[in-house]
């Protein structure tokens, strides 16, 4: 697209995380904004010209939902899970769904007349954490993501480590037990094989059918055939023993594998993501933090932390844009073409209420990354904590998403609204500066920073 024949203020891309069981698109400016999402569930157990077909129909309906056509667009990328030969646009082989020898490239490109790029997923996950996620001040990153399988990716010097046979990273597939269980991959004991969701089902599954009690068997009405990461969160928040014991194994095995990379890469960060650590991080991230923490080898200087996902579901799609603006030679890594979201001007003028652009507010606000304003639902604080005046890493979630780089939180005119000690960890976790200051500071600073930013404001007190 030619940008000068644009309406719009920023170019628009299109990111796509074609999943086992999902494909996500995205329509995300060039700061990194996301516009529009949708998604659907992936077709199982069919050819390849149906996953083909899917992945077209998501994408021209997220245009359509949105009013643009492709012509639009200045570029995309795709994400699938397995090895990709991006020169060829190609799919070498997708394990778990059938896309193995795909031309992908040319069949979506000849759809939409735009330039796409292919990547792996985790590797373009890694690569969106590097670029607006946890780690954005890194110079290299190791990215490791648990899900289903486990995945990972490396990015060195803002550029995708991909091997001599694009195939570099797969970390879920370095052998963490001699003859252990068998892998998906076909090979004996890799971290998969012990850590991955489809490990740890297979673990309680074996584990009950042995004689073992679970509040699972409950909580799932008796059909263990699927144990997703939310029902072993639930397990887990119910002091389950089994699902305890079987979640602090696999949490050990991930630590181990954390201090591996750290022996063999040696990189700034290393980042967990993945289905199963955002719905257990509290209960993993200490372990693997205590084994990682008592490595007996020393650096020369302090690195190697392991850090959370701050884009989520959103890490890989963007981590495809990132790509795609590279493809197109814009680069978001390269200073000149990094662009910052257009962000209002807020006013704290009068107690008891805040302007944000034109509109005034009575009542609190959030403004995500997007600098779209959102009226506070103090009803969750209240009920987890007995006041709204306590913000915890639940409402975090909603206001960090999309991975701003500094948090600003407006204690109120007599500064009474305080981060409890699980969101400071939350943003600790997720490298996000925080500066919280009484309400008529912080929004000055709010509109005097050009950081990639998010702000709670408490209006009163």
């Amino acid at each position: 697209m030619d940008a000068s024949k644009s309406t719009r203020k920023e170019r628009l891309y299109l990111g796509v995380d074609v999943g086992g069981t999902k494909i996500q698109a995205s329509l995300v400016e060039e700061s990194g904004a996301i516009v529009g999402r949708e998604r659907a569930a992936s077709p199982r157990n069919c050819r390849p010209e149906k996953i083909v077909a899917s992945i077209e129909k998501i994408m021209a309906e997220l245009l359509e939902k949105k009013g643009f056509q492709a012509g639009d667009l200045t570029a995309a990328g795709v994400a699938v899970p397995g090895v990709v030969d991006p020169a060829k646009g190609r799919v070498v082989v997708t394990p778990n769904m059938g896309l193995t020898g795909v031309e992908l490239v040319q069949h979506l490109e000849a759809r939409f007349n735009i330039p796409i790029v292919l990547g792996n997923d985790c590797n373009l996950g890694t690569l969106g954490e590097k670029w607006l996620g946890s780690a954005r001040k890194a110079n290299s990153v190791v990215g490791i993501l648990v899900g289903t399988g486990i995945g990972g990716g490396f990015v060195q010097k803002g550029r995708i480590w991909r091997g001599a046979r694009e195939s570099a990273a797969e970390i879920g597939h370095i052998v963490m037990q001699i003859d252990g269980p068998k892998c998906g991959c076909g090979n004996r004991g890799c971290l998969e094989a012990l850590a991955s969701r489809s490990a740890i089902e297979r673990d309680l599954r074996e584990a009950i059918a042995a004689g073992k009690s679970s509040v699972l068997t409950e909580l799932l009405d008796g059909d263990l055939s699927i144990i997703r990461s939310g029902a072993i969160r639930q397990a887990l928040d119910l002091e389950d023993e089994l699902v305890t014991n079987v979640m602090r194994r696999a949490s050990e095995i991930l630590g181990h594998a954390c201090l591996t990379v750290r022996h063999l890469l040696d990189p700034e960060v290393i980042v967990l993501g993945g289905g199963v650590v955002e719905a257990c991080s509290d209960f993993i991230m200490p372990i693997v933090a205590n084994i990682v923490g008592s490595d007996q080898l020393p650096g020369s200087r302090e690195s190697g932390r392991v850090l959370l996902s701050a884009l989520g579901d959103d890490a890989v799609v963007l981590g495809a844009v990132a790509l795609a603006r590279s493809h197109v030679g814009r680069g978001p890594l390269k200073k000149k073409f990094a662009v910052t979201p257009t962000y209002p001007k807020i006013s704290a003028d009068s107690f008891g209420e805040v302007s944000v652009g034109r509109k005034t507010y009575t009542r609190d606000v959030h403004l995500p990354v997007n600098g779209k304003v959102k009226v506070r639902k103090k009803a969750l604080a209240r009920e987890l904590y007995g006041t709204s005046h306590t913000i915890g890493p639940k409402e975090l979630k909603k206001v960090c998403k999309g991975g701003p780089e500094v948090l600003f939180v407006g204690t109120g005119h007599s500064g009474q609204m305080r981060l409890n000690e699980e969101a400071e960890r939350y943003l600790e976790q997720r490298a996000i500066e925080c500066r919280a200051l009484p309400t008529p500071e912080v929004v000055e600073a709010y509109n005097k920073s050009k950081q990639r930013k998010a702000a709670l404001i408490h209006v009163t007190c």
